[in-house]
């Protein structure tokens, strides 16, 4: 990536990232991958909407808010079938596996939006309709709805459901290799257990 941006490629950078953006979200290096997609030309992003989205994870991960809402909007653009802008057709995908998962990821994202703001109800919805969306085996966007459903109950009281969401959330980032948020949500779990007695 590095040497793609010194030699001013960034249709090359985008790419590269497009791809490692899957790897460096489950190893928590949001950090770096927030850094390299802001270096890209902001051009570069509303044909390429996995790309958008990877770098709407890494702002929401990062506890910035700034232009998610937008980016959103230009990504579910795609979801609708919509072309490019620029009149030069569908979308350009480096990463078809992450294009397919989409719709359920956008959820993710439109989910924690409103959990953000603490609108539990529109967080609920849009977490539940992840799990509409996400293929049985699809444990990491599974686990994600779930997580935040946790957080949900978690905010109203209920620590019994918040305990039984996040313990399913821990079953499905576990089971999709996603290490790093499932030990995230293990200490959650912890907090809630202790707030039980």
């Amino acid at each position: 990536v590095g040497h793609a941006m010194a030699g001013a490629d960034v249709e090359l950078a985008a790419e590269l990232i497009e791809v490692a953006a899957p790897s460096m979200q489950r190893t928590r290096q949001e950090g770096l991958l927030r850094t390299w997609l802001e270096a890209l030309p902001a051009e570069i992003f509303s044909p390429r909407p996995v790309l958008s989205l990877a770098l709407v994870g890494a702002r929401m991960a990062t506890g910035d808010m700034t232009g998610v809402e937008a980016l959103l909007v230009d990504v579910e653009r795609w979801l609708d079938g919509g072309a490019d802008p620029s009149g030069d057709g569908g979308p350009i995908v480096a990463d078809d596996e992450q294009f397919a998962r989409l719709p359920a990821q956008t959820a993710v994202q439109r989910a924690g939006l409103p959990l953000y703001s603490g609108d539990l109800a529109t967080a609920t919805a849009q977490a539940d309709r992840v799990l509409e969306l996400a293929a049985p085996d699809d444990h990491v966007r599974r686990g994600a709805a779930s997580g935040l459903l946790g957080l949900a109950s978690w905010s109203t009281g209920d620590l019994d459901l918040a305990r039984s969401r996040y313990g399913a959330a821990i079953d499905h980032l576990t089971r999709g290799a996603h290490f790093a948020d499932a030990l995230g949500c293990s200490l959650g779990l912890a907090d809630m257990c202790l707030a039980q007695g």
